[in-house]
């Protein structure tokens, strides 16, 4: 069982690179998901299956924020919202079928396999970006 206080400095070096990936990722447009999970299994030595959750609601917490942040705003070019809520009401069912398949995925199949399959993925993403 592990205390929660003291922090050890992992745990501040983690906060430190998860808070510059966060800024560095929205910034650049696109999502921190991927990089979080790294940072936390590398740095705040987190398991995989405790490290992939976490990033998610991690995410959930930065897409709630910048919603209610840019909810009321308006394209500077045209007259329409700056949120495409059609968009959202499209893309939505199939990110929530995929977080269910990952969630069983998640649960079933053991940490190092997740790493093989996190490092594949990403290879991939890093490949076409």
């Amino acid at each position: 069982e592990q205390k929660i206080l003291p922090l050890e400095i992992s745990d501040y070096a983690g906060f430190i690179c998860t808070s510059l990936c966060i800024i560095l990722s929205i910034g650049g447009g696109i999502g921190p998901g991927a990089i979080l999970v790294a940072v936390y299994i590398i740095i705040m030595d987190f398991p995989p299956k405790v490290a992939i959750p976490l990033s998610c609601v991690t995410g959930l917490g930065i897409n709630t924020f910048g919603n209610i942040m840019n909810y009321k705003k308006r394209h500077p070019l045209s007259n329409r919202p700056i949120v495409d809520w059609d968009l959202i009401l499209v893309m939505e069912p199939v990110i929530l079928l995929g977080a269910i398949i990952g969630t069983y995925v998640n649960k079933v199949l053991e940490g190092k396999i997740i790493i093989v399959m996190l490092v594949f993925l990403l290879s991939v993403i890093a490949h076409n970006t």
